[in-house]
């Protein structure tokens, strides 16, 4: 996802984007043809743009563990992850927001009876993704420092077999999604995945209140991520070895202003040799060359 975010305006031209897992199909959540249908008409008829559809569900794997229980999002999560999830997703995001130890760090999930999306199974405008990413890539490079400044030991919080330390990033993001779409005020609409029926969850209006604004607004968002830019540029070093600089391009107003620069000094160059050439000409006349030298 994020070398598709790097190169999307040579991959990716159109104006909504879409990821479904290939183990949608072993756990019977694939899309069928009706409910592609739905989903193509619902994109056709969305005005608002600002939409995540998914249809894979968070809990459908908890089984008689999660029964008869009322289990909230991060509980959930802990479950699936070992416990690991609620302590390091909550030190990630205070690292990232530089807040001090002991205030709330963990943006609160709440239980209102509605479904959260999993298996990377989920369509949203491309503008809106790009934006999960710059957050996205912010957030993996918090918790890829965790090990170094907390109790948390192992390489990767969210995996317990070798396939799942594999694909690391890819779990944490399953996971991500959910707390990026709902604290953003994205609208978060179920497709089941069978019918087509079409369910919105976690109306924007239940979230009054709860929604984590001032830390996933897109300004603040898009200044961390510039200020990231900045010092990765400037090689300051304490972004040796960090993992931001691999998850995407290195950008920053700072550079844009550079190559303006570059670009203008290049220009002027070379109206000088022109203009050195043309006097030396008109000094010294037009010497043609000899035939075949």
């Amino acid at each position: 996802m994020f070398s598709i975010a790097n190169k999307i305006d040579s991959i990716h031209k159109t104006p909504w984007i879409g990821f479904q897992s290939w183990r949608t199909t072993g756990k019977k959540t694939s899309l069928s043809t009706k409910s592609e249908k739905a989903l193509e008409d619902a994109i056709q008829a969305e005005d608002s743009g600002d939409v995540v559809y998914f249809w894979a569900l968070m809990g459908m794997d908890i089984g008689n563990r999660g029964r008869d229980m009322d289990l909230d999002f991060w509980s959930m999560c802990d479950i699936f992850n070992g416990g690991h999830c609620r302590p390091s997703f909550e030190e990630a995001f205070r690292q990232m927001y530089g807040s001090p130890d002991g205030t709330a760090g963990l943006p609160p999930m709440p239980v209102d009876g509605d479904q959260w999306s999993t298996l990377h199974s989920w369509v949203m405008p491309t503008s809106s993704f790009l934006e999960f990413i710059m957050f996205s890539r912010m957030f993996v490079d918090s918790l890829d420092r965790l090990p170094q400044n907390s109790s948390i030991s192992t390489s990767c919080v969210l995996g317990s077999s070798e396939l799942e330390k594999n694909h690391c990033y890819c779990r944490v993001l399953e996971v991500l999604v959910n707390v990026w779409a709902y604290h953003s005020a994205r609208k978060m609409v179920y497709l089941h995945p069978h019918s087509g029926v079409l369910q919105e969850q976690h109306p924007i209006e239940g979230r009054k209140g709860l929604m984590w604004v001032k830390y996933f607004n897109f300004s603040l968002l898009k200044s961390m991520d510039e200020e990231l830019a900045e010092e990765t540029d400037d090689g300051i070093k304490d972004m040796a070895g960090r993992l931001w600089p691999l998850t995407g391009e290195v950008h920053w107003q700072g550079i844009l202003d550079r190559e303006r620069e570059d670009r203008y000094r290049k220009k002027m160059d070379k109206k000088r040799k022109n203009k050195e050439k043309l006097m030396d000409r008109q000094k010294h006349g037009y010497k043609q060359k000899a035939l075949g030298g």
